[in-house]
């Protein structure tokens, strides 16, 4: 089985389709971050096969978990963290969103390569 990702922008229009055990491996980080930084996700519930993103609420959960990776020490966190930020940043640019501001040119560049090789990975 496969989901659905869509923008709560452009309903009906995939930019996402991953198994059903990637899909839900995404929804449960997304809720699992969202506790620990204190912020909604923006992330619908996976519902008949689908799963709608509000982008208003996406790309700023998404700033603060890269401000978060960025600032953090925690070397376990940050791991974690890193593809999820990585697959967030593919749905941003799918959705036709700019991704958050990052902290220097380096950082974007070193993000929007990771982007690019989890974009080749995410089947639409």
């Amino acid at each position: 089985m496969k989901f659905r990702f869509h923008s709560s922008d452009v309903p009906g229009r995939d930019i996402w389709r991953p198994g059903a055990d990637v899909a839900r491996a995404f929804k449960g980080s997304s809720d699992v971050f969202s506790g620990i930084y204190g912020i909604g996700s923006g992330v619908g519930e996976l519902v008949d096969d689908k799963c709608v993103i509000d982008f208003r609420d996406f790309r700023e959960f998404s700033a603060v978990a890269v401000d978060r990776f960025t600032t953090s020490d925690q070397g376990i966190l940050r791991s974690l963290t890193l593809g999820f930020i990585a697959t967030s940043l593919v749905l941003i640019d799918r959705a036709g969103h700019p991704a958050p501001a990052m902290p220097g040119p380096a950082q974007e560049l070193a993000w929007r390569a990771l982007r690019d090789q989890h974009a080749r990975a995410m089947p639409v």
